[in-house]
């Protein structure tokens, strides 16, 4: 797993807004918070490590397993963990507002030894009232 392969930076970035609290790790570009600020509830499962170290991962390039923990494109095979890699890579912090965040993960060496494409991964989120 490239989780622990990997230097985990992992900045928090928080948005917030009248009604909610979100915060993001840089991690995977990730979810690990959405609080309601009017009843200090938290939505989000909080990544108990216990039970699933996860709270909202993203899934990138595949969803799910693959036969045989592969794949074959233009003759070759690739190893491929279950759902992809992007939620085990450091994203880089694009776009950050008091309400707005933008990540992106963008190709490299260590990503075509397992997914041989060039790619632009992309994640935004943002506060709209008591919408994310």
């Amino acid at each position: 797993m490239w989780e622990k392969e990997r230097k985990v930076c992992n900045m928090q970035v928080v948005l917030e807004n009248e009604a909610l609290k979100v915060t993001i790790n840089s991690f995977g570009a990730e979810l690990a918070s959405i609080r309601g600020k009017e009843t200090d509830t938290e939505y989000l499962w909080n990544a108990d490590a216990k039970f699933w170290k996860r709270s909202a991962p993203v899934l990138f390039p595949f969803v799910g397993s693959l036969k045989n923990k592969e794949y074959h494109y233009e003759g070759k095979a690739y190893p491929m963990g279950q759902h992809g890699f992007a939620r085990d890579m450091e994203f880089a912090v694009d776009v950050q507002t008091a309400t707005e965040a933008w990540f992106s993960l963008h190709s490299n060496e260590e990503t075509k030894a397992k997914y041989p494409l060039e790619f632009i991964l992309k994640i935004g989120y943002e506060l709209e009232g008591k919408d994310l």
